[in-house]
């Protein structure tokens, strides 16, 4: 580009560029294109692919380029006849993570206009999704006098059951998302005598920027240095499965600094064959963790709590709110939950009332009672 009154570059002033200026070595165009996160990748390109493949069904063009005819008549039918995974309507905010993976999937210049789309959905959201009763299910908060439940149902003498036991007390101390916990690494997990420093190397609010140590305390309702140390223990026995033998003496140990710590089991405790989990590899899925906090919530009667479901998000809710009642300010669990440090969401949205070492070892869930029992005034 050039501002008025300069002049083209001469010829001798050009880059002498050759095909070697824009070529790169076979390990770095892998990296290249396996750039982003693997689960976001998989779900851009189902999305995309699911555009294509009714385009093509109803006779429209979707590649090279398409229109923004073509994806709004796309939007409109998932709107009107679509369902989802559960068999319920679209919410808006899924229609709306579809529409980013489309759009973005086209050459800029080339793209349809989304904007136009975007206005559909948020009057579909207002005239027929929230009348229709279709507004957003939090999660119940499974605050410690429900989370101590669902622990005492669990059969720790196994090893299913340690490993349940710790990922629980572990989810909650850390106020993690499932993922968050599925991705810990076993260096990243510090036994102390009084407690457990934990790392978290980034969230979904802090993908950048260094990590930090946080470190929660030992409790009697919680017991969790028991507890890690307890799966910890059986990391240290299990040996990584081959074709014909599922805990091979001598074979390569679980417990490494760069491995999972929480591993997938079989039925008797020893690591599940993970070679076709070729999205997340040896690590469990934000799903399967899910799965289990439901089930372990069932089998000990507290599936529901205050009308709303429990999941593995409940495991976010519930400490934000346990600190929330015992008067812990916002910018100390906002710290604690990874939010941002003006945001409102622990009080607007995660309570559900019924990056360096802190050399101190603060924990903010000191103030919460033992078993969540709030000591009242009694009535006057």
């Amino acid at each position: 580009m050039l501002a008025e009154g300069e002049l083209p570059p001469r010829v001798e002033e050009q880059s002498a560029f050759t095909a070697r200026d824009f070529t790169v070595p076979d390990r770095v165009k892998k990296r290249i294109d396996e750039r982003g996160a693997r689960n976001t990748k998989v779900n851009r390109s189902s999305t995309r692919a699911r555009f294509e493949s009714w385009c093509a069904a109803e006779g429209r063009v979707a590649q090279p380029t398409t229109t923004t005819a073509n994806v709004a008549a796309y939007f409109g039918y998932l709107m009107e006849t679509g369902k989802d995974q559960a068999g319920t309507k679209y919410s808006p905010d899924t229609l709306l993570a579809y529409l980013t993976r489309i759009v973005s999937g086209y050459p800029k210049g080339d793209r349809p206009d989304g904007s136009l789309v975007r206005e559909m959905i948020e009057d579909y959201r207002l005239e027929e999704y929230i009348p229709a009763g279709g507004e957003k299910e939090q999660s119940a908060g499974l605050t410690l006098r429900y989370l101590v439940k669902v622990l005492e149902g669990i059969d720790e003498g196994t090893g299913i059951g340690r490993r349940d036991a710790a990922m629980l007390v572990l989810q909650y101390g850390m106020l993690y998302r499932s993922i968050e916990v599925t991705n810990l690494l076993v260096r990243q997990i510090r036994v102390d005598t009084d407690g457990v420093w934990v790392w978290t190397a980034k969230s979904k609010t802090r993908r950048k920027g260094k990590g930090r140590w946080r470190f929660i305390r030992d409790r009697d309702d919680l017991r969790i240095v028991a507890r890690v140390r307890a799966w910890l223990a059986d990391l240290r026995e299990l040996r990584e499965p081959t074709e014909h033998n599922q805990n091979p003496p001598g074979g390569d140990p679980a417990y490494q600094p760069n491995k999972p710590l929480f591993r997938a089991l079989t039925t008797t405790g020893n690591l599940k064959r993970r070679a076709n989990a070729t999205i997340r590899g040896l690590f469990l899925t934000g799903r399967a963790v899910n799965e289990m906090v439901k089930a372990r919530a069932k089998a000990a009667g507290v599936s529901i709590i205050s009308g709303l479901k429990v999941t593995s998000h409940s495991l976010r809710a519930g400490p934000n709110t346990d600190m929330a009642e015992a008067l812990v300010p916002l910018a100390e669990r906002n710290q604690a939950g990874d939010w941002t440090s003006d945001s409102t969401l622990a009080d607007d949205v995660y309570n559900r009332p019924d990056g360096t070492i802190d050399v101190s070892k603060h924990d903010p869930l000191d103030p919460v009672p033992l078993f969540g029992a709030l000591e009242k005034e009694p009535d006057t």
